[in-house]
């Protein structure tokens, strides 16, 4: 029988590469747009092949975009370093730039710079003078950051402290990170058998202070909208309009956003993950048919609530799909972590 800690650390994998791959036809669209021209006049609910005029065009149904392929090799690199360094997650940056399938379409301003810095290569300094890159405080750490939830089951105070290690690397600013530690903390308290919507929701609100708390003295500093009160605002339009799907996803693109910075995105997750009561699925719609960063917030609320809920209402058939549509063992690799984690 699968034990409570595999199967939740399946339903954190899956759910998070499934979300990636789902939404990214839907990318960049506005919510009409994705029912008019990509779902056909309804709500997606399924793999498809990326239209030409999307950030994903020309892959395969199933492929996943930097979500899930960073998530993925950055979790390889912690398990053959033995937990999470710097240095491992600067090796995985530097491993998935090889990977051109995702790195050439979905490689982020703030990603590829940080590669590019990592390689020791040229990069555009004509604006580091200034005293705050507020352009990179987007969602890319916390795409990646439950992994670091995922390694620290149970462990909050561990798990932020790692996800900004983890994250650093890439994001070096403390608007970021506080999306980055809300999600590894949510999702750290996800992974313990006896956890509640509530005890998640208070652990990302705990991880999006003290992520921006710790980060302060030790990043650039750049303004933005709080992290933590967009959490709370999406949360409450989660529990308010979690029985109308086409309010909560109104209200959520409207209000918080769903974009690609990490006050938006992130916070937007949490509102889905709260309405969905935790169910992968059921959160992975809300994601890929919110709108605009569709991919990234249906990965990161996929995670979570895999995390929470496990894989039990995934089908089955999705595991060997997305392996086959990524050339990766996402098996092999949750039993590595699940060894890893004993």
């Amino acid at each position: 029988m699968t034990s409570t800690k595999y199967d939740r650390i399946k339903g954190a994998y899956l759910g998070c590469a499934i979300g990636d791959a789902m939404g990214a036809p839907t990318e960049t669209r506005p919510i009409d747009l994705i029912k008019q021209d990509v779902g056909n006049g309804d709500y997606v609910r399924e793999f498809l092949v990326p239209r030409p005029d999307t950030l994903a065009a020309g892959q395969p149904a199933g492929q996943c975009t930097d979500d899930f392929s960073v998530s993925y090799l950055s979790s390889k690199a912690f398990v053959e370093a033995g937990g999470i360094t710097k240095e491992a997650a600067e090796k995985a940056m530097v491993e998935w730039s090889k990977y051109d399938r995702y790195y050439i379409s979905h490689s982020g301003p703030t990603s590829k710079r940080a590669i590019a810095l990592i390689k020791g290569e040229k990069v555009d300094t004509s604006q580091d003078y200034a005293a705050c890159a507020n352009g990179w405080a987007t969602n890319g750490a916390g795409m990646k950051a439950w992994v670091a939830g995922v390694f620290n089951m149970g462990n909050v105070e561990k798990a932020i402290d790692d996800a900004i290690v983890m994250c650093k690397v890439t994001h070096d600013n403390p608007v970021a990170l506080s999306g980055a530690c809300a999600v590894a903390a949510a999702t750290a308290v996800a992974m313990t058998k006896t956890s509640t919507i509530d005890d998640v929701v208070k652990a990302g609100l705990y991880g999006a202070r003290e992520g921006y708390k710790r980060s302060w003295n030790m990043t650039k500093p750049s303004a933005g909208a709080s992290v933590e009160e967009r959490i709370r605002m999406a949360v409450t339009i989660g529990v308010n309009y979690a029985n109308d799907f086409d309010r909560l996803l109104e209200e959520m693109t409207g209000l918080v956003g769903t974009g690609l910075n990490a006050n938006e995105a992130i916070p937007a997750a949490f509102g889905f993950f709260v309405a969905a009561k935790g169910k992968v699925m059921d959160a992975v719609y809300m994601g890929v048919n919110c709108g605009n960063d569709t991919d990234t917030v249906a990965a990161i609320a996929g995670a979570m609530a895999g995390a929470y809920s496990g894989a039990k209402d995934i089908p089955n058939n999705y595991m060997s799909f997305l392996s086959k549509a990524n050339d990766l063992d996402i098996k092999g690799l949750i039993d590595e972590v699940d060894k890893f984690l004993d």
